[in-house]
Formats: structure tokens, sequence, C-alpha cells
């Protein structure tokens, strides 16, 4: 072992501070992720006294989720403002950070490394075997506190770099959002003068499925009428020789979501599960309603790809469509049913309701949003690119 690594419990201590005043009422939950997340529990009537007190700079970690998720959920509170977590999250800290920088610490937590130590000290019980005890037994590279700063330093600003680009694509597709909302809800597209269609006395007729007014000529119908759907690959023991080292990734809810791409299927699959960047992707379980593009490889069984059938439907007009608020919340209506989780069946799905408009209001539509497409598409393609960058300096740590 090289001589600067030394056990983590050497550097930190439990901490156990309880809301006993019911002063901070920001009750967090930890993701897979490594962050944070607002907690999605019914805390309706319970006590919340007994909950546990996270400090600036301090960490809260699950222990119990090791054995199921392959990693241990820890998280650094790097805000102002105190937060609660659940009782059964251990908290922790950094006894000095003039010998060990709590965002160093962090950063070395973030390694896949040691995720997979962690999931090898587990063993076959069902709250598994990696606990506090195992946790102070890791032991980490300690270098001189200015090389920690460095290091923390470079990472965040690839962190910082990847957050502002994210709120860059954010106000882009709001900013999509906004036009599709005054073309094809509003319809105030332009007309053949260039002026706002029905401000300026637009054609109109009552349409009784939406209970409205909409442009003449337009259709109301459901969207299985108008779009081809093809079903994700089923990952089983009839397909499990598909798995391979390389080859097509798999394009699983949490690879489209942080565009990961770790389990690879050959090359021989069929056509109708393969993704390309025409098509459009839909999750269709658990997290109901997500929709991508420009993404490349095997379709999941969890989600579905989608193209238009015919020439009366625009992709992008398609695209904007599924992305809207309320289409969201329909295929949430949908999907939901008897079982424990949301499935969205493609039944289900046709079932849809979805306004066609005339074709060339949607081409035109096509040619202004495209300018908007592909600058997200370039931001994406900075963001795996920081994405790597960042992977690559949390491997040089050790």
């Amino acid at each position: 072992m090289v001589s600067n690594f030394k056990p983590i419990g050497s550097f930190i201590r439990r901490v156990d501070k309880r809301n006993r005043d019911l002063s901070v009422t920001d009750l967090r939950g930890l993701s897979m992720t490594k962050e944070f997340r607002k907690t999605t529990s019914n805390i309706i009537g319970t006590d919340m006294s007994n909950y546990k007190v996270v400090n600036k700079n301090q960490f809260a970690c699950d222990f119990m989720s090791v054995i199921r998720v392959y990693k241990l959920p820890v998280v650094l509170h790097a805000e102002e403002e105190p937060i609660i977590v659940s009782p059964a999250y251990p908290v922790f800290e950094v006894k000095d950070e003039k010998v060990l920088l709590p965002e160093y610490l962090m950063m070395w937590m973030r390694r896949s490394e040691f995720d997979r130590y962690a999931f090898f000290r587990c063993d076959s019980a069902i709250r598994g075997g990696f606990g506090w005890d195992e946790l102070c037994e890791v032991e980490i590279p300690i270098p001189d506190i200015e090389i920690q700063k460095e290091i923390v330093k470079e990472y965040n600003i690839i962190i910082n770099r990847i957050k502002l680009n994210s709120q860059l694509i954010q106000k882009l597709e709001e900013t999509a959002q906004t036009i599709f909302k005054e073309w094809f809800e509003d319809f105030e597209f332009p007309d053949e003068k260039g002026n706002s269609y029905k401000s300026s006395g637009g054609e109109m007729e009552y349409n009784e499925e939406l209970d409205r007014d909409i442009p003449k000529s337009w259709l109301v119908e459901k969207i299985g009428g108008y779009v081809n759907l093809s079903q994700g690959l089923c990952v089983n023991a009839t397909t499990a020789h598909l798995i391979k080292n390389e080859g097509l990734p798999l394009l699983r809810i949490t690879d489209l979501i942080h565009n990961t791409k770790k389990i690879f299927i050959d090359k021989s699959v069929p056509k109708k599960n393969i993704a390309t960047k025409d098509d459009i992707i839909i999750t269709r379980t658990g997290q109901v309603g997500l929709v991508f593009k420009n993404k490349e490889g095997v379709v999941y069984n969890n989600c579905f790809k989608i193209a238009p059938k015919n020439s009366l439907l625009e992709e992008n007009y398609l695209y904007w469509f599924l992305k809207r608020k309320n289409t969201f919340e329909k295929m949430i209506e949908l999907a939901e049913g008897s079982s424990a989780q949301l499935d969205l069946t493609h039944g289900a799905f046709s079932t849809l309701i979805i306004t066609i408009p005339n074709k060339n209001i949607q081409i035109t539509f096509s040619n202004l949003i495209k300018h908007i497409d592909s600058y997200i598409d370039i931001i994406k393609n900075e963001i795996w690119k920081l994405e790597d960058f960042k992977q690559i300096l949390l491997s040089k740590m050790s």
C-alpha cells in the first residue's frame, strides 16, 4: 500500500444531532447519484423531532442500500442552511478540515472503485455488510491540504460548467415550449402574411373533443393512428447471451437520463429494438413519460421508441408535443393502474389525444425550432465531454 494511504476512520466522526426543537423543516432524501433530493414521502402526522440534522460540510449516507444498488449512497451537504434526513441515515463529519477537506473526501466516495469496494464488502444478508466500521477501514490517499484544494478546485470548475450548461439547456427548452404553446395552443402562429393567426381573424371552428375552437382543417385524433411504436429489448435468461463487453449501448432509463453507457448489446439484435438519432424514446414504466431524442443504441424494455407513421405528422412537432407538461401529466394518468408501479402500455399510449395542425405550419415550426435543437445538442455534447473529464480526474486521485 502506498505510504500516504490512510484509513478514513482516522479523519471522520459520527454526528447525531436531532431536530428536537423542530427548527429545521427542509427534509431531504438521498439519491443514487449521491445528491440530496426533496423527499417524496408523506410526512403528515410524522414526528420530525427525531430526524437527524445535517449542517454544512456534514455527510449523510445509507448503508442499507449498498447491497441493493451496488453503491453507497452518500452525500455531502454543501449549503449554508441545515437540512434534516431520516433517523435511519448515519451522519458524519471530518474531524479537522485543515487536514482533510470534506469536498476531497466526497470526491473519493464518488469514484466507481469506492462503490465496487463497498459492494464487495457486503455479505448475503438483506441489509448487506457494509457499515460504519467498514467505511472507517477504507484507505484513501491524504495529500497535503494545498494539493487537496487544487484537486477540488479543478473538479468544481468542471461541475460548475456542467451546471451552467444544464441551466442553459433548460432555458432553451423553455423557449421552445413557449413557441409551441403560442403556435399550437394559443393559435398565434404566423399566417401567410406573417400576422398572428388568431389575433388577425384566422378562421376557427369548434372541436367537440377539446371543447374549444381550433384553426379550421386541423385534426384532433388519437395518436395511435399516426405513430409507430416499437417495444424495447427485454433482457432476461433468453436474451442474456446478447450482453457483450462492447457493441450497442443498452438505453435504460438511468442511461438515458445520465447519458451513461454501462451495458452493451450485440449488434445482431433485431433492428426494431435499435434507436437512431431520428427516433424519439419514451419511458413507459416507473418514471413514466420522460422523452428523449438523439440517442443511439438498444432501447430497454422499460421504454419504447416512437416515430411518425405518415407525412401528416412532423417529427419535431411530435417531439415537442410529447415534451409538453400537460402531455406528460396525461401519460402519467394513462399509466396509472392496479399495480404498484406505473406502466404505460402501448395500448394506453395510443389513446393519447393529439392535435395535428396544417402540415405547412408544422414544417415552419420545425425549421424554426431546429436551430434551438442544434444548439441544445452542441451543449449536451459538451456536457458529455465534461463528464468524461470528471471521471478521469476522479480516477487519477489514487
